[in-house]
């Protein structure tokens, strides 16, 4: 190979690399960007996360598309109206091609309401990425502790 073609090779290599980091860094930001509509909370704006198609897994089910993912946030704020506010732990990435992302971390809340409320769980994302900006294919959401101040979280 001779030395523009080396640099040609490499570059193109380099550009590639730097298309994945900037898909990350679009991933993770998603991941604040939901814990602080969470916290608004406006559903409308949380199924905007999604693709048309994305997917929702809870506990309470699956939801797809916008309408059912902004439905299933509206039942959530009507079950439990406590003012909350959400933390997303550093995610795990891994990249699964140039456009879609995977990641996992760690998240808890605080809650103030009729009681003081705090929980922790996990979220598992396949986010997509385009024009950097990306959105959710798919988010599992696992509660793993959801409990008032009195009755804590005893062993």
């Amino acid at each position: 190979m001779n030395p523009e073609d080396r640099l040609l090779y490499r570059i193109t290599a380099l550009a590639a690399r730097i298309e994945v980091l900037e898909s990350e860094r679009a991933a993770c930001g998603l991941m604040h960007r939901y814990a602080a509509a969470l916290d608004e909370p406006d559903p409308d704006m949380l199924a905007r996360l999604f693709t048309a198609e994305g997917t929702l897994r809870t506990s309470r089910g699956t939801f797809r598309g916008h309408d059912e993912i902004a439905g299933f946030f509206r039942s959530a704020r009507a079950a439990d109206d406590s003012d909350k506010r959400h933390f997303v732990c550093q995610p795990d990435v891994r990249s699964i091609d140039a456009r879609r992302v995977a990641l996992d971390c760690y998240f808890s809340y605080i809650a103030r309401g009729s009681d003081s409320m705090l929980g922790w769980g996990t979220y598992a994302a396949v986010c997509r990425v385009e024009s950097g900006i990306a959105v959710f294919d798919s988010l599992n959401i696992a509660v793993h502790l959801g409990t008032d101040l009195t009755r804590g979280w005893h062993r």
